[in-house]
C-alpha cells in the first residue's frame, strides 16, 4: 500500500522562537482599524500565517486556499475563478497601506513575494537610507528566521558567540537562571508582561484577577464600564492584541546566553493555559499587575508588589519587616547622583508539577522589572544565593524569595544588589 500523502514538511515547521516574531507581526497588524474594517482580509491572513508557521505549504496552494477561505467547491477551476489571486493582490495593498500608515515604524514587515501565497518578514527600510539599502529589503524566507528575525529575540547571543568564540574547553559561567536549566523534554517557558492588561488597568483603576483575565470577564459589559467612552465602545482595538513592554527585548539576549534559543519559549500571558506551566518550568518577567498568571504563586509571598489604584503608586510591601528592615519600598530618586533607586522582587518556588520550577522577577517600574531579570543572568547571582543561604549546591538551593534594589538611570538599571531575603520551607498557593 502506498503511503499516504504528506499534508506538510515537517522540516519545514517554524520553531516556537522562529515563530513567535511572527505571530506578534501578524497580530500587530490585524488589531489595526484598517484590518479590523476588513473581515475577508483577516481571514486569509491570518489563514496563510498559520499554514506558513505549520510549514504546511499543500494547503497554501491556490485552489485549496479558495476552498477553505472563500468556500468554493473541490472541483472548482482557479484558472476562471480568481478570488484567491485578487484577494491576495488586495492583501498585498492593504499591508503597504498599513505599514505607510499605522505601522510606519515597525522594525519588521509582513510581506506576501509575487508567485507566493506564504508569508516572509523583511526589515524596514530606514526613512533616510541611500538607494543602495533596497538589497536589504528583499523578503527573508521564514526558513532562515533564525538567523535573521530571530535578532530580535536572541541576536546579540548568536553575534556575541561570533565576535567572541568561547575558548577550548571554556563553558559558560553558572548563573541564578541556570536553576531553571530544563530537563530533557522541557522548554524555559519565559512569560512577558502584558501591555494591553496593564493599560487597563491603568485607565479604570480594577486590578484584574486571574480567573477574570482567563475567561476575559474584564472585558464584560461591567468591566468596560470603567473605562473612557472612547475606549469602551471598541475594546479590541485596545485588548486583543499581544502587545509587551519594549525593555523585554534588551532581556532576551541575555537569557539566551545561558539557554539555548531552541530550549526557550517566549510566550505572551494570553496564549498560555494552565497546562503550560504543568508542563515547563517559567520565569515570569513581571509583577501581578503585568501579568495575572503571577498569582498562581505569589499570593502567600513576604514581598508583596502592591498597586494603590487611586494613585497608581506601586510599592513593594514587606508583610514580616526583620530588624533593619523597611515595611514599605517606593521607587525614589536620588538627588545626589540624579539615578533612580527602584526595587523588585525574586522569588524561586516549586511549580505546578512534581519536579518543576518556578521564577518570578518584577517590581513596581519596567526598571526594576529589568533589572531583576538582569539579575538572574549576572556570573555571580548564584554564587551569592549559594553563599546566603549556606549551600555548596544548586540541587540544595531552597525556596527563596529576595528583595533587590537597583539604580537606574532613566529606564536603564545599572547596579543592583540584594536588600533583604527569606527561605521558604514549604511554600503554598
Amino acid at each position: 500500500m502506498a503511503a499516504p500523502p504528506l499534508s506538510h514538511d515537517p522540516l519545514a515547521e517554524l520553531s516556537e522562537t522562529t515563530a513567535q516574531p511572527l505571530r506578534l507581526a501578524v497580530q500587530e497588524v490585524l488589531s489595526s482599524p484598517s484590518f479590523q474594517r476588513s473581515p475577508r482580509l483577516r481571514q486569509l491572513l491570518t489563514y496563510i500565517a498559520d499554514n506558513t508557521i505549520k510549514g504546511d505549504t499543500d494547503s497554501l496552494k491556490e485552489p485549496i486556499i479558495g476552498q477553505r477561505v472563500f468556500s468554493r467547491p473541490a472541483n472548482y477551476s482557479a484558472a476562471e475563478d480568481n478570488i484567491v489571486r485578487a484577494s491576495v493582490r488586495q492583501l498585498r495593498a492593504k499591508l503597504d497601506e498599513y505599514y505607510s500608515g499605522t505601522g510606519a515604524n515597525a522594525a519588521f514587515r509582513l510581506t506576501i513575494p509575487k508567485g507566493s501565497y506564504s508569508l516572509a518578514l523583511v526589515a524596514a527600510e530606514p526613512a533616510h537610507a541611500a538607494p543602495s539599502s533596497r538589497y536589504f529589503r528583499r523578503p527573508l524566507p521564514l526558513a532562515a528566521l533564525a538567523a535573521g528575525f530571530l535578532l530580535l529575540l536572541a541576536g546579540a547571543f548568536y553575534l556575541g558567540r561570533r565576535s567572541a568564540p568561547p575558548l577550548p574547553g571554556h563553558s559558560q559561567p553558572r548563573c541564578l537562571l541556570n536553576l531553571l536549566d530544563p530537563s530533557p523534554g522541557q522548554r524555559l517557558l519565559v512569560v512577558v508582561p502584558d501591555a494591553d492588561l496593564q493599560l487597563y488597568q491603568n485607565l479604570s483603576g480594577r486590578p484584574v484577577q486571574l480567573e477574570d483575565y482567563i475567561n476575559r470577564q474584564f472585558l464584560s459589559p461591567d468591566g468596560l464600564r470603567s473605562l473612557p467612552r472612547a475606549v469602551a465602545s471598541v475594546p479590541g482595538q485596545f485588548f486583543d492584541r499581544e502587545l509587551t513592554q519594549g525593555f523585554v527585548l534588551r532581556l532576551i539576549p541575555h537569557f539566551a546566553r545561558v539557554v539555548p534559543p531552541s530550549e526557550l519559549s517566549v510566550r505572551h500571558p494570553r496564549t498560555l493555559s494552565i497546562k503550560d506551566f504543568e508542563r515547563d518550568n517559567a520565569l515570569l518577567i513581571s509583577g501581578p499587575w503585568g501579568d495575572p498568571w503571577v498569582q498562581l504563586f505569589d499570593r502567600t509571598l513576604n514581598f508583596q508588589i502592591i498597586v494603590d489604584t487611586s494613585t497608581h503608586r506601586t510599592r513593594i510591601v514587606n508583610l514580616h519587616p526583620r530588624p533593619g528592615e523597611q515595611s514599605e519600598y517606593y521607587n525614589f530618586t536620588d538627588p545626589s547622583t540624579k539615578t533612580m533607586v527602584c526595587y523588585a522582587r525574586l522569588a524561586y518556588l516549586p511549580g505546578l508539577s512534581p519536579g518543576n520550577r518556578v521564577l518570578l522577577a518584577g517590581g513596581p517600574h519596567s526598571a526594576s522589572t529589568e533589572a531583576a531579570s538582569l539579575f538572574l543572568t549576572r556570573v555571580d547571582s548564584l554564587d551569592t544565593i549559594l553563599h546566603l543561604f549556606h549551600t555548596g549546591s544548586p540541587r540544595s538551593v531552597p525556596w527563596f524569595e529576595l528583595l533587590v534594589e537597583a539604580r537606574a538611570i532613566g529606564d536603564a538599571p545599572w547596579t543592583m544588589r540584594i536588600i533583604a531575603s527569606r527561605a521558604i520551607a514549604t511554600p503554598t498557593r
